[in-house]
């Protein structure tokens, strides 16, 4: 197996941020309760952000003519392993999307702080280091909203 290259992660991260803008507003158009088809949009408009901070990226790469080396071995990012599929229905509640949340903002930390640790280049070793963080932001809130979720219950 070859070592992916510094453009294959770029693209790798904008097709997971556009995977889940996607996943975000497929579950949007189908559900029910507003405040949930709201999150979920919020949702969708973050990870545009994200992907647009990549394109910005590549694009800054580009004219420098400089393209970031590799500095470990990549064989495989693993992402296969840890994807399970899942649907929020028409009825999905706002746990539900939490719980898909929290899932995906986990993945997304793995995955920039492993893309941050593979590569030479300063800026986009920075860039990598900032949205791992602001997925960090996410899950935390993700996780308040999920814990508050929980408390009401007891």
């Amino acid at each position: 197996m070859e070592e992916l290259t510094f453009n294959e992660i770029i693209s790798y991260a904008k097709i997971a941020e556009d995977n889940a803008k996607k996943f975000y507003l497929d579950a949007a158009a189908i559900a029910e309760q507003r405040n949930v088809k709201e999150f979920l949009e919020s949702l969708a408009d973050e990870e545009q952000g994200h992907s647009d901070r990549l394109e910005g990226l590549r694009k800054a790469i580009q004219e420098r003519g400089v393209v970031p080396q590799m500095h470990q071995d990549i064989r495989n990012l693993g992402y296969a392993d840890y994807i399970e599929p899942v649907n929020l229905d028409s009825d999905a509640s706002y746990k539900d999307v939490l719980e898909v949340a929290m899932a995906k903002e986990k993945e997304a930390i793995k995955n920039y702080e492993s893309f941050a640790r593979y590569v030479d280049d300063p800026e986009a070793r920075k860039l990598f280091g900032l949205l791992a963080e602001e997925e960090r932001r996410h899950l935390k809130r993700f996780e308040e909203d999920y814990d508050d979720l929980q408390n009401q219950y007891y």
